[in-house]
């Protein structure tokens, strides 16, 4: 297994957010492909940027609903 880079994470995290606000699901051979690649801390990053994305997504919903 590999580790990723500073700038490698921030990809990942980018990555993550974006696929996250465009409602993406989750793909668990993508995951594998990633720790294989990346790493925990690239894994990491991706997962978090994800659900950072979701919940971007989210508010944005409710913003949309409020006016």
């Amino acid at each position: 297994m590999a580790e990723s880079t500073g700038e490698e994470n921030a990809n990942l995290y980018t990555r993550g957010v974006n696929e996250g606000r465009a409602g993406e699901f989750l793909d668990g051979e993508e995951l594998l492909a990633i720790l294989d690649v990346f790493g925990e801390d690239g894994l990491r990053a991706y997962i978090v940027g994800h659900l950072e994305g979701l919940d971007d997504a989210m508010e944005g919903m409710e913003e949309e609903e409020g006016q």
